[in-house]
């Protein structure tokens, strides 16, 4: 087992490390399994290190039917949703930016109510979302599948999710269904997590995403890139990915894989662009620092007794 005295202050310790370094984005996301904690919790979340610019915080509750079954959800950047039952109470926390005043909504200056830009939040079956993390795309995958005009903006999914949702499975799926249907409004990494499970999401492009099982042997950092590396796409117990997910990336010049075997490296097909930043590479040292040892890629395929166990491929610390 990893050797953190206080989980909480190590995970602390290393998001204030990731956080003072600038970058284009600026947030970032850990993960820690619960075979690495000492009390056996599992932890994710994301923080905003823009700094000076960082906006203040209302943590609050949406109280049970807050959204009524038939009520259309009008978001800031053209995506919309009718709720398809009464809304399940719900936690969250959103930027402290005042409500709509004379029915212009304070985010984007459009004339109907304010939808808060929630980051993350937990309902009341035990779904938690965090949110907000974003990504971008190579510029050969934005060719072929660029963000779309009435897709789901990442401010809107913990929202959303969160009203619907009773498992974090459920959730997964909503958010995938809202991806094939309309597509997304920019990119962003996810985690959605309930007692019994935590899923994390990417979508780097406007309609293509995989979402992976997360095992509770990894810790990793995700600062606004793209971190899922190999995954094999028959491996459906711990990965669903969108239908053409190969295919859009062979369109745009840029798959890496073997198509044979079904597989995919994410990172290298749809982001490509994209360096390790410092805030990985101080990350990664961490985890390192704090077991003398590390090993990237845990995810990669590994024999097991019962045969092959497929699994994603991150940037991680795998012990």
């Amino acid at each position: 087992m990893m050797s953190f005295k206080k989980i909480a202050a190590a995970v602390m310790a290393a998001a204030m490390t990731l956080a003072v370094v600038p970058s284009a984005f600026a947030c970032t996301a850990l993960y820690v399994g619960s075979d690495l904690t000492e009390d056996g919790t599992t932890m994710f979340g994301r923080i905003e290190d823009l700094g000076t610019n960082d906006n203040n915080k209302l943590f609050y509750v949406s109280a049970a039917g807050n959204h009524k079954a038939g009520e259309v959800y009008d978001g800031c950047y053209g995506f919309t949703y009718t709720f398809t039952k009464d809304s399940y109470a719900y936690t969250a926390f959103r930027d402290d930016n005042g409500a709509a005043k004379d029915g212009v909504c304070p985010d984007c200056g459009q004339t109907h109510a304010h939808t808060p830009y929630e980051a993350g939040g937990t309902n009341s079956m035990g779904v938690s979302v965090s949110a907000t993390e974003t990504i971008g795309c190579s510029d050969a995958l934005y060719e072929v599948d660029p963000y779309t005009d009435e897709g789901i903006e990442e401010a809107e999914i913990t929202t959303v999710l969160l009203s619907e949702s009773a498992t974090a499975k459920e959730a997964v799926e909503l958010l995938l269904s809202i991806y094939d249907s309309v597509g997304a409004a920019g990119g962003s990494g996810i985690f959605i997590a309930d007692d019994k499970e935590v899923w994390y999401v990417e979508n780097a492009s406007g309609t293509q995403y995989v979402a992976v099982k997360l095992t509770s042997t990894m810790a990793f950092s995700q600062p606004n890139m793209s971190v899922i590396g190999l995954i094999d796409l028959d491996d459906t117990e711990n990965v669903m990915a969108s239908a053409n997910l190969i295919a859009v990336a062979e369109q745009a010049g840029s798959y890496v894989g073997d198509k044979e075997a079904n597989t995919i490296d994410y990172a290298a097909s749809y982001n490509a662009d994209q360096g390790v930043g410092s805030r990985m590479v101080n990350a990664l040292k961490y985890f390192y620092n704090r077991q003398g040892r590390t090993r990237l890629c845990g995810f990669r395929h590994f024999q097991r007794r019962g045969g092959w166990q497929h699994r994603a491929d991150v940037y991680q610390y795998h012990a």
